[in-house]
């Protein structure tokens, strides 16, 4: 009944959203120039004569064409521009939206004036960069620069910060041209003031490194941030702070100085209300700024991640929250030849999840389903920081050293009760580790001449962990996998240490033809070496655990040669490459030795078809070969779970990997359309895959090279449509994957089929109230053998942004879900709503805020999961009802 009740209150706000339509009409044109040539990308605005601002604005397309949806029952003055034409005006008052408008454009004697006039332009093309005039985009009631970025068309900011432009995730944000904390996305959107951004840039085929830029494919994208004039040369930012009820408490500081030749910015932040200051995805962006070379052409060492206890937690899917962050960025350019750069992130998280979970192990037992009810406890400190010295004496010439090194304190422990069969087990385990990392980098890039560039690469990186598993149970565990001797109570200690150094450079020369055509050749080499030293050791016995002790070291070498070349012809653009591999590896456990080697050719290719100026289809290909680590070779046992052991198999041979990657985009300022998707497809020959023996609910882990293909695809499409003073989303995404694996001896086939389902209406009424009406389905199917599940889960969802008086505003968010287990035959239904009160006078610095988040005192969420030996239902305990004062202010 809810339910029902909520779907059409959603259906009301839709309904009153498209009897808005009435309101606004579209006026549409063609410009053309004295040859009746259509002019693309011409900015067409119409200003209001009675409120002398931009009443609505628009681009031509490739066509000439454009649109503009404009108020009826006003005046408006219509202009059209383009660089080196004469400014076209016309008065209109009454139109037809039937009939286009013919605006034919004269060209300049002279440019004169042409800054004033781009000065007014909501969005101009130059090149690969597009230009958003944000003030015509803005109500003035956004707060930071994701607020900003989510109102210009072809935008989208997700929950963690990360933006995508026509459906093109963003790899840099620059502030004013100049890099900020490393190019990272969230910490960029979710703390830059509003209120400073002038314009945001979109700099398609972004490179820094101008002796190579339009030489490499990698299509980087980014954003630059311009702020206003009043924002330079100055200190500027804000400070917030807040309590509530329970002790709930919140702090946060932003603090920006911009200047000609430095840049600082200062961020902190502390809070147990569930504001996350640094996530997991933020930890693995930052310490993976520095790739390895042997990934573009192919090569790849799959290492073990040692950062790991960074909760992937939120609001909603943890208890207790309680996170910390301090972050300082440097950009200093003493002189046009030097630039350094830097940055320094202390961030600290201390949470509590908790959990009831049903697992369905995938064995031949009768009895293969566990309840267990977990409760962990997740405490992190991590620091990570970065150096960096730039050195350009002239543009045919780029030098730079980077230094960067993090290191983290994970701990990490569960308590834990298992049900399974007759057997309650109490277990309570602790994971703690330290683990570091020191790289250094060198770039030198020259360009002596139009038809020769020359670049060295130099890479250098030492790592270290030492993984302490404590695990304690009342139960003997790994019974039928490990004999362990009779104790009242028992417990495990399984230590570790493992050091890995990594050497690599490249060498590449590039031979330009002509404009159209040139050749790249590279030279490279990369050394791994890596130590494992483990054991296993039980409290109060004198046993050994000699099967559980590893002493190995692993080496590894690739040297490689190969050839890329890059042509253009008319609408594509193709770049077919080869590198022929020799690889050679050797392994040592205990006094024994192993030695391999192979060669290996991995071909690739890159095609970009622009079908118009504003659609296109680019096409990738690449072999991949996949290899092995220390920790995957070592025969040692290695206590993993309380149900659980690995070990390691050092016949391993590495997988091929063919990636298939298609994308296109589409995006028209005359219709309000943005449409993109992408779709990829791997073949997995020779995967390294698990093989799981099963005796009860306890596994013994292993690897092998499986000879049946692996297969994965996945795809996502969105379409965004603008339709007068509505907007209209809606997309999917899908992810299917066939898994060749063995249980208890027996060849297995895992599959999964993920698929998700949303779409979004956007609209505003008389200027005071927004609404955000929508829903989105998703549906995971697993299957394994003759076992087979679907969990499905509805999400209607509605936002509203009401501007009650001046100053005075209301936000709140409302979301139903229900989930659905088929093959138990079961639902739960589980709801959030968010609501926030917020005052601020205008052009006052002080903003007063009261927030209440879990209005209805919501106690869990419902989710599932797929590996490769079980099948898991959960219920994760959330935040309960809580609410907070605030007061913010700007500096």
């Amino acid at each position: 009944m809810l339910f029902s009740k909520r779907l059409l209150l959603l259906a009301f706000f839709i309904g009153f959203a498209f009897s808005s339509f009435g309101q606004s009409k579209p006026l549409i044109g063609q410009v053309l120039d004295s040859l009746n040539r259509p002019i693309p990308y011409a900015n067409v605005v119409a200003i209001n004569q009675s409120t002398q601002k931009i009443g609505g604005f628009g681009i031509s397309n490739d066509e000439g064409r454009f649109k503009v949806t404009l108020a009826t029952g006003a005046e408006y003055l219509l202009r059209v521009s383009f660089v080196g034409y004469r400014q076209f005006e016309l008065q209109i008052k009454d139109w037809d939206a039937e009939t286009p408008i013919l605006v034919r454009l004269q060209q300049s004697d002279t440019e004169l004036g042409l800054v004033e006039v781009v000065s007014e332009m909501p969005v101009t093309m130059k090149g690969d960069t597009l230009t958003y005039k944000t003030d015509a985009f803005t109500t003035g009631t956004e707060r930071k620069l994701s607020d900003v970025l989510e109102k210009l068309p072809g935008f989208q900011v997700d929950e963690n910060g990360e933006v995508k432009v026509q459906g093109k995730k963003v790899d840099k944000v620059l502030v004013d041209g100049k890099t900020f904390f490393d190019g990272d996305t969230k910490l960029a959107t979710k703390n830059l003031p509003a209120n400073a951004v002038d314009r945001v840039q979109v700099l398609k085929n972004f490179n820094e490194i101008s002796p190579i830029r339009g030489l490499d494919n990698d299509e980087t994208l980014a954003l630059n941030i311009q702020l206003k004039d009043g924002k330079k040369n100055m200190v500027f930012g804000d400070l917030e702070g807040g309590v509530g009820p329970e002790k709930r408490y919140l702090g946060h500081a932003n603090a920006f100085y911009y200047a000609p030749k430095l840049n600082l910015n200062l961020i902190g932040g502390s809070n147990n209300v569930g504001e996350q200051t640094f996530t997991l995805q933020d930890y693995f962006r930052f310490s993976g700024g520095m790739a390895g070379l042997g990934g573009r052409t192919g090569s790849r060492v799959q290492m073990n991640s040692d950062d790991l206890g960074i909760p992937m937690a939120n609001r909603t899917n943890a208890a207790e929250l309680q996170t910390h962050l301090g972050a300082l960025n440097l950009n200093y350019t003493p002189s046009k030849r030097w630039r350094h750069t830097g940055f320094l992130i202390a961030s600290a998280s201390d949470n509590r999840l908790g959990s009831n979970s049903l697992r369905t192990y995938l064995n031949a037992g009768d009895n293969v389903q566990e309840k267990l009810n977990s409760v962990s406890q997740v405490a992190n400190k991590s620091a990570l920081g970065k150096y960096a010295l730039t050195y350009t004496p002239k543009e045919e010439t780029y030098l730079k050293y980077s230094l960067f090194g993090k290191l983290s304190e994970i701990e990490n422990s569960n308590v834990l009760v298992s049900d399974f069969g007759q057997n309650l087990q109490n277990i309570t385990s602790l994971n703690t580790r330290r683990p570091y990392s020191f790289q250094q980098k060198l770039e030198w890039y020259h360009a002596p001449s139009v038809r020769h560039v020359f670049s060295t690469e130099l890479n250098w990186e030492s790592k270290f962990t030492d993984p302490l598993f404590d695990l304690q149970t009342n139960l003997k565990p790994l019974l039928g996998l490990y004999p362990i001797p009779n104790a009242e109570t028992y417990r495990l200690f399984q230590s570790q240490e493992l050091r890995t150094n990594t050497v690599e450079g490249a060498f590449n020369y590039y031979y330009i033809l002509n404009p159209t055509n040139h050749l790249n050749w590279s030279l490279g080499y990369q050394r791994l070496s890596q130590s494992l030293i483990g054991s296993l050791r039980q409290e109060g016995s004198d046993q050994g655990y000699e099967d559980f002790d590893n002493d190995n070291e692993f080496g590894f070498q690739d040297v490689y040669l190969g050839t890329t070349w890059k042509t253009k012809w008319k609408k594509w653009v193709l770049s077919p490459s080869v590198f022929l591999h020799r690889y050679a590896w050797r392994d040592q456990q205990v006094a024994n030795e192993l030695d391999f080697s192979k060669v290996l050719a991995l071909p690739g290719m890159y095609a970009k078809w622009t079908i118009k100026s504003n659609r296109s289809l680019t096409y990738r290909f690449q072999t991949e070969a996949n290899f092995m680590d220390i920790q995957k070779l070592a025969q040692g046992l290695v206590l993993q779970d309380y149900n659980a052991v690995f070990q390691g198999n050092r016949a391993l041979d590495n997988g091929l990997f063919d990636n298939h990657t298609m994308s296109y985009t589409h995006f028209d300022m005359f219709s309000g359309l943005t449409l993109f998707g992408n779709l990829n497809y791997q073949r997995k020959r020779n995967e390294i895959t698990t093989t799981t023996d099963f005796a009860g609910i306890n596994r013994l882990l292993s690897l092998i090279n499986i000879q049946p293909v692996n297969e994965t695809l996945n795809g996502d499409v969105r379409l965004d449509k603008a339709l007068n003073r509505m907007k209209f989303e809606i997309g999917g995404r899908w992810n299917a994957f066939s898994t060749n694996l063995i249980l208890d001896d027996r060849p297995t086939q895992n599959q999964q089929f993920s698929q998700t389902y949303d779409t979004k209406l956007t609209t505003t009424f008389f200027k005071i109230l927004e609404i955000k009406a929508g829903y989105s389905f998703t549906a995971n199917d697993y299957t394994s053998g003759q076992l087979q599940n679907t969990f499905v889960t509805h999400s209607p969802r509605l936002e509203i942004d009401l501007d009650i008086v001046k100053g005075l505003k209301l936000k709140a968010d409302y979301t139903y879900n229900t989930y659905l287990n088929q093959a138990a035959s079961t639902r739960s239904d589980f709801d959030f709503l968010n609501a926030f009160l917020m005052y601020r006078k205008k052009s006052s610095p002080w903003e007063f805020k009261a927030s209440v988040w879990n209005l209805f005192d919501t106690q869990a969420i419902r989710r599932d999961s797929f590996s490769e030996n079980l099948i898991s239902t959960f219920s994760y305990l959330v935040q309960p009802r809580y609410g907070l004062l605030t007061v913010k202010y700007d500096l």
